[in-house]
């Protein structure tokens, strides 16, 4: 996680919809995304053959593959 965190400030963050950073700038890093928005989609692991599914909590959309990330 924090190698991830890192990577996500060297490029700006993630800019979804209308964030901005504090030069007005726009982030990078949701091109790095794996499945993030992708629903219905083949989980991006290789001879994974899990679907990415979506769950809400807190308002919050959250995607994931149910075959390589189990809950706890």
């Amino acid at each position: 996680m924090r190698q991830v965190l890192i990577e996500a400030i060297e490029v700006g963050g993630s800019t979804l919809r209308d964030f901005r950073n504090a030069e007005g700038g726009s982030g990078y890093f949701q091109h790095r995304f794996a499945v993030y928005d992708r629903e219905g989609e083949p989980c991006p692991t290789p001879m994974c053959t899990g679907t990415i599914e979506r769950i809400v909590q807190s308002g919050r959309s959250t995607f994931f593959c149910p075959l390589c990330q189990k809950k706890a």
